[in-house]
């Protein structure tokens, strides 16, 4: 079966091809002979969460990379935003991160970052040389990483929070321990919830996709998923902030870059200055470089700031919020202004059914009354993705459930 890199790398069931020890090896010679420029063995660094399946993925990477010729870095558990600043640091050729983000224990993948820590904007030529495997090379190593979380740490932005209690949920992923230790290092004290990993209890009811619903006297919650990409805020007396509310609090009066699946009112509170791509943040990331914006995300939480990391980062955009929220000696004015734009009703459904071939009827009609109507395959899982946005809450969800009906009956006379 070949092997092809959705949104967000490689994805899936932990033991199952290609996410089991043979798969990761041949995924890992396939990296080293991609990253190769010229005869010296290329560096790659690979860091991983907190998944039962994490280390024994990680050991046949290694092995994989060190067979294709590559230079092999190992820095254990690391978030995803700190195997890109590391990359970047070392002046690497390659990151790897073993990790399935978000989804549940037993799933895992691959993600590859590029040369400088950024994501893989093109994995044709890495799927390429996995498809039609060119010769491995000698002199591979396997090393322990320096200082893995150095490079990271130094990126974030300093802040004075002395004295303010925050909640840090880091959904029991990689982010566990190193990011209540560097609000600590700022001053803060914390209330800590999904920072005790054992392995099977990454991003179960906790973190990003599932914040906690009290605040336990905290002044703000910071949540994070399982490889601390993705990032909800939590303020005392209003619902979670995702990626919407978060670019509204980043804007700087320049292009904002969004997605598809960004409410139609930030983009009238931007008046125009919204500028869309298709979901997945390789394409915010282009689009970035291509507006000269200094802003651009999901509303997932996966936001990319120019100056931070190369990647999405978390604990990093929380940190930016408050700074650009903060009086001159860089103590944050709470609480947050997060009420300046008005939020479209919107509605989504998750239907497990291959990608639909044709238009659903339903989703014609809820366009013709007015509604943003999207349905698309996940890049992720075995789901069809359907979100309809409209000014009329009852209308957009009955939309929303006929046009789901409509994609597990089929199309007429199936």
């Amino acid at each position: 079966m070949q092997i092809r890199f959705g949104t967000d790398g490689i994805r899936g069931p932990a033991g199952s091809w290609p996410l089991d020890e043979d798969g990761a090896r041949g995924i890992g010679a396939a990296i080293a002979r991609w990253a190769r420029v010229g005869d010296e063995a290329p560096l790659v660094i690979v860091g991983r969460d907190t998944r039962e399946s994490g280390p024994a993925l990680v050991a046949a990477m290694l092995e994989g990379l060190s067979r294709g010729g590559a230079r092999a870095l190992d820095g254990g558990v690391m978030p995803t935003a700190a195997v890109s600043c590391a990359v970047e640091a070392h002046g690497a050729q390659a990151g790897v991160v073993i990790t399935a983000s978000h989804n549940p224990w037993r799933d895992n993948g691959v993600k590859v970052l590029a040369p400088g820590g950024g994501k893989l904007l093109d994995p044709d030529p890495l799927e390429q040389e996995l498809r039609s495997p060119g010769p491995d090379h000698p002199g591979g190593s396997i090393e322990p990483l320096a200082d893995p979380l150095g490079p990271w740490l130094a990126s974030l932005p300093r802040l004075d929070l002395t004295g303010l209690l925050l909640l840090v949920d880091a959904a029991h992923g990689a982010a566990s321990q190193c990011a209540p230790a560097a609000l600590e290092s700022m001053g803060a004290r914390l209330v800590r919830v999904g920072c005790a990993p054992d392995g099977r209890n990454i991003n179960d009811q906790v973190g990003a996709l599932h914040p906690p619903t009290e605040l336990h006297g905290a002044a703000l919650g910071i949540c994070l998923d399982g490889d601390g990409d993705r990032l909800t805020m939590l303020v005392p007396g209003h619902g979670p902030l995702d990626g919407d509310d978060l670019l509204y609090l980043l804007d700087d009066g320049g292009p904002v870059v969004g997605t598809v699946m960004s409410n139609a009112g930030l983009e009238a509170a931007l008046q125009g200055r919204l500028i869309r791509t298709p979901v997945g943040d390789r394409h915010v990331a282009l689009a970035m470089a291509e507006h000269d914006a200094r802003v651009g995300g999901e509303p997932s939480g996966h936001l990319i700031l120019a100056g931070g990391p190369p990647t999405s980062c978390g604990l990093y955009t929380a940190l930016a919020v408050l700074a650009r929220h903060a009086d001159a000696q860089g103590r944050p004015r709470l609480p947050l202004p997060v009420d300046g734009w008005t939020r479209w009703p919107q509605a989504r459904r998750n239907v497990a059914v291959r990608a639909p071939t044709v238009e659903v009827e339903a989703a014609s009609q809820a366009r013709a009354a007015g509604m943003r109507v999207l349905v698309r395959a996940s890049g992720t899982e075995a789901l069809v993705r359907v979100m309809v946005e409209g000014r009329d809450a009852l209308l957009v969800e009955e939309a929303a459930d006929r046009i789901a009906a409509a994609l597990r009956d089929g199309p007429p006379g199936s």
